[in-house]
């Protein structure tokens, strides 16, 4: 007899996956799309309990939840405030970050679990992306926060702006050692993480690439983001070639593929003005397989980017059928960053423009 509700075995050996799902209306029934209310353990080791949808094959946050970070990376003690957070309450859409997205509360603790602050706002993922939208009912903070604890403050803005600090400082320094710079890396994380041996392995940036490189790959960032950072790029020599590596986190926090289509061509006007002699690589955004209800935008970005490339006098390298035919997992296990075998595709098609 099928039950309008499943627990699933991922449950009982606490491991990442759905731990139970309970059917809106009807019965659960696998390969059966429906809507719900359920449990699933993420990758980072948070775990999610709010509205699902299942598609038939996947469970997807959409809709109101609740995300417990206390088992996770995520919930570290940031240095910055001596403060942990614990949980965010709030909406989540699949189709826009694959979780959290919209209005919602960010709750802090102390190192010994107390209850010190919340944050309130308009997220995308852990950022907040502005502030909270309509009004806010304070009688619905979780027990133990009050108003008074309320206070401003974004992690992952804190973390990108330290960030971008160190990498361009590092590049001033390393422009001044240099009689001249090869190569010019701008992007997100992909070329963030070139530095992390966790995510590339052996094929790091100081493995794969000539020294006269400079690695301004900076976490979550955006192409619109880029353009404020254009003051800092012009402490900077020129560079002979810029290799481009954004559009995924344009994508993913929300954007269509034409509105980041219209800031990789800002994006590129501004480069242009700063280094008009440079060639440029733009490398193509590609799928993660964690979000495949992104590949419609991914691809439409993908095309507009080829479709122009000649007339804007930049090469663009669409290297997702190099991931596709793989015959091994390119992923890291978030499901969003390249793992070793993935950089080294990443970097050998890197490698081929620079040597032609």
């Amino acid at each position: 007899m099928k039950k309008p509700f499943k627990i699933f075995k991922s449950y009982r050996t606490n491991s990442v996956g759905i731990w139970y799902f309970v059917v809106d209306h009807g019965e659960w029934e696998k390969g059966k799309p429906c809507k719900g209310f359920g449990t699933v353990k993420c990758a980072d080791g948070s775990v999610y309990t709010g509205d699902l949808y299942y598609d038939g094959e996947n469970f997807h946050q959409i809709g109101f939840g609740q995300q417990d970070f206390s088992r996770s990376y995520f919930g570290n003690v940031d240095p910055r405030i001596n403060e942990k957070k614990v949980k965010f309450v709030g909406q989540y859409d699949y189709r826009k970050t694959d979780w959290i997205y919209g209005n919602g509360v960010m709750y802090y603790t102390d190192a010994s679990g107390k209850p010190t602050h919340f944050a309130k706002g308009f997220f995308g993922g852990l950022r907040m992306t502005s502030d909270y939208r309509g009004t806010f009912d304070y009688s619905s903070l979780l027990d133990g926060y009050t108003a008074e604890m309320e206070f401003h403050y974004d992690c992952d803005r804190e973390y990108i702006r330290e960030r971008s600090t160190e990498r361009f400082h590092n590049a001033r320094l390393l422009c001044e050692r240099l009689e001249k710079i090869d190569t010019l890396f701008i992007g997100d994380s992909y070329f963030d993480f070139l530095d992390n041996q966790e995510y590339a392995g052996k094929f790091s940036f100081h493995n794969v690439f000539p020294q006269n490189f400079v690695n301004c790959g900076i976490v979550c960032l955006r192409f619109c983001d880029w353009i404020g950072y254009m003051p800092q790029l012009k402490q900077l020599s020129q560079p002979d070639r810029i290799i481009i590596n954004l559009g995924f986190n344009d994508l993913h926090c929300g954007q269509t593929a034409k509105q980041a289509y219209a800031d990789y061509l800002k994006f590129l006007r501004l480069i242009r003005e700063l280094f008009p002699q440079s060639e440029i690589l733009l490398m193509g955004v590609v799928h993660s397989p964690k979000c495949p209800w992104c590949y419609k935008e991914e691809n439409e970005f993908n095309a507009l980017t080829a479709k122009s490339a000649s007339r804007l006098g930049v090469t663009v390298s669409d290297w997702n059928e190099k991931i596709s035919a793989c015959a091994e997992n390119c992923f890291h296990a978030d499901g969003f960053h390249l793992n070793e075998t993935g950089y080294g595709l990443f970097t050998e098609e890197m490698k081929r423009w620079l040597s032609a």
